[in-house]
């Protein structure tokens, strides 16, 4: 049981950091998100998904618009 939420949570941080990465963020952002989704697990993604979606909204991309 605790080894399947380890390898939830690691793979979170994995995906936190390379999304990270893929928005631009700093790399002391992108410790703090790895480490965030080592403690936290999907929530950081959550975070991240959103502020993808504001950004797209602020730059007036396809993935900002609403249906």
């Amino acid at each position: 049981m605790i080894e399947s939420i380890a390898v939830a949570n690691l793979t979170c941080a994995i995906v936190c950091a390379k999304w990270a990465l893929d928005l631009g963020a700093s790399q002391v952002r992108q410790m703090l998100f790895l480490f965030a989704g080592l403690l936290f697990g999907p929530l950081p993604l959550l975070v991240l998904y959103v502020y993808s979606i504001e950004n797209a909204k602020k730059r007036g991309w396809v993935g900002g618009r609403l249906v």
